[in-house]
């Protein structure tokens, strides 16, 4: 017993012995998620995260339905000088109109009613986009009276609120006003402040399918010039087409596919305009998300962004098909980037605002910052000073612009402070569900003076992005989900501390 005794003492004499080697070789800081370990200094950054925080970022998020379909629907409610400025994450206006409420007669334009928003939501930082439609169910001639005159071949038919009149889509006289008419919409939207275009001129609303019009299938060649139309006109703007041009096709023949690949051909990005209506839920037996061909959507996001938008809103919750998970599957099986809504902005945003946050921030990117590794100390005569960022994305998406990462060193003494735009950083590359390191070199001022130091990190949007850049995108800080303690600056993060020598 006495052997044994001494044999446990022994035990944890080592135990204790490994523990102090273990603490000299790794020190650890509580208050600053900081450790040492072999000459190298690492910070534990996901102490400060916070997930419920609203962020507002550009290229994705919410976007409201100003006009949806008619002059009245949604923001004519809204009060000429409510910005909505406290929706949280809101980022675009997207206009659905008939092609007749701009261009009542041939080369005679309504521009005022589009200008009229354009020139107010650019001025408050937001990005908008259009939906421009040649058929409807609540009005006679979304294509304008005088193409019919001019010899477009069509038909009235009876399905809808009333007999409206439904384009041959084929017809070479149809397609050469419609392309006349989108020459003159490119010359003056096709810029920078356009998030994208929907190409909607087929079907009921322009989502391709003709459900109140005999449900007749459009023939793939008329569907190709249309696309082919939209390609001509808009150069710099992104194209996005309704999965119902591909989806709801009445005979199985072959022709989705090859809509499918026409569009991945001509780089064409997919929307969704029905996730939890309750007709594919009661009709075919989708889940409550209602997504039909999430495959679509798989196929492209990675490289364009995803447009998702929920039923008319009171229909939803008539209907029960707005529980707080079911918006939130269909935002996960799209892999949306721009999310939006059939309703008033403020009624809806007074009656789900927590869902607002969560749902912005889980649409595109949401980038969480979990490590960073360095040496333990930063010296001005090295060429071997670098930061080791490991991220995670825990949104759906990817970015589709890249954003500047940058370092700053604050002395803590003086408040001097050097910075520099790492280049070898790449968010495009922080794909969603995966963890990603960047290993970036670190070129320090030879006059830095010797001292402790705060180390700061910012993204920052770049003046040169390519998708939906305004004043509101370029050179905008990226908000990352840090407790706000640890923002030092708009946009700059605390890491800990660091010594200069």
């Amino acid at each position: 017993m006495k052997n044994l005794l001494k044999f446990l003492v022994a035990l944890m004499l080592l135990f204790i012995s490994c523990l102090n080697i273990a603490a000299q070789a790794v020190g650890t800081n509580p208050e600053e998620g900081k450790g040492t370990y072999k000459n190298r200094t690492f910070f534990n950054l996901e102490r400060y995260w916070d997930d419920a925080k609203a962020l507002n970022n550009p290229h994705k998020g919410w976007e409201v339905h100003y006009y949806s379909n008619s002059l009245n629907n949604y923001g004519s409610r809204l009060a000429p000088n409510d910005s909505l400025h406290d929706f949280p994450g809101l980022t675009n206006i997207y206009m659905r109109l008939a092609w007749s409420y701009i261009e009542p007669e041939e080369g005679v334009f309504n521009w005022q009613v589009i200008d009229s928003v354009v020139n107010r939501w650019v001025k408050w930082g937001k990005t908008v986009s259009f939906r421009i439609t040649c058929k409807e169910t609540t009005i006679a001639y979304a294509t304008p009276e005088w193409v019919i005159k001019a010899g477009a071949k069509g038909e009235i038919m009876p399905g809808g609120r009333v007999q409206a009149w439904a384009p041959d889509y084929g017809d070479p006289i149809f397609l050469e006003k419609l392309e006349n008419f989108h020459k003159a919409f490119a010359a003056r939207y096709d810029k920078p402040f356009t998030s994208y275009v929907d190409i909607g001129s087929i079907g009921e609303w322009g989502e391709g399918h003709t459900a109140s019009s005999g449900w007749v299938d459009v023939p793939v060649e008329a569907v190709k010039k249309h696309i082919d139309l939209y390609k001509r006109c808009y150069k710099n703007t992104t194209l996005i087409i309704s999965d119902d041009f591909i989806g709801q096709r009445d005979t199985d023949d072959g022709a989705d596919y090859e809509i499918f690949r026409y569009c991945r051909e001509k780089g064409i990005g997919y929307r969704d305009d029905s996730a939890n209506v309750s007709w594919y839920l009661r009709t075919l037996g989708f889940g409550p998300s209602c997504i039909r061909s999430p495959e679509l959507f798989n196929s492209v996001y990675k490289s364009i962004p995803v447009v998702l938008e929920h039923d008319h809103y009171r229909d939803a919750v008539r209907n029960g098909m707005f529980r707080d998970g079911d918006f939130e599957k269909a935002i996960h099986e799209t892999k949306a980037t721009m999310i939006g809504f059939h309703h008033y902005p403020r009624e809806w945003l007074n009656q789900n605002y927590r869902n607002a946050i969560r749902w912005a921030n889980l649409s595109g990117y949401w980038y969480f910052p979990k490590f960073a590794l360095l040496p333990d100390t930063l010296r001005t005569n090295s060429d071997r000073n670098y930061i080791r960022m490991t991220w995670e994305n825990h949104g759906v998406a990817p970015a589709y612009n890249k954003y500047d990462f940058s370092i700053r060193l604050v002395n803590k003494e003086t408040g001097s402070q050097f910075t520099q735009t790492l280049a070898e950083s790449d968010n495009r590359t922080w794909m969603p569900n995966e963890i990603i390191a960047e290993h970036c070199i670190i070129h320090l001022d030879k006059n830095l003076k010797e001292g402790k130091y705060d180390l700061l990190v910012n993204l920052r949007s770049r003046a040169d992005g390519k998708w939906a850049t305004t004043e509101f995108n370029k050179n905008k800080n990226i908000e990352l989900p840090i407790k706000n303690e640890r923002e030092t600056a708009p946009g700059w993060y605390k890491l800990g501390e660091i010594w200069v020598k």
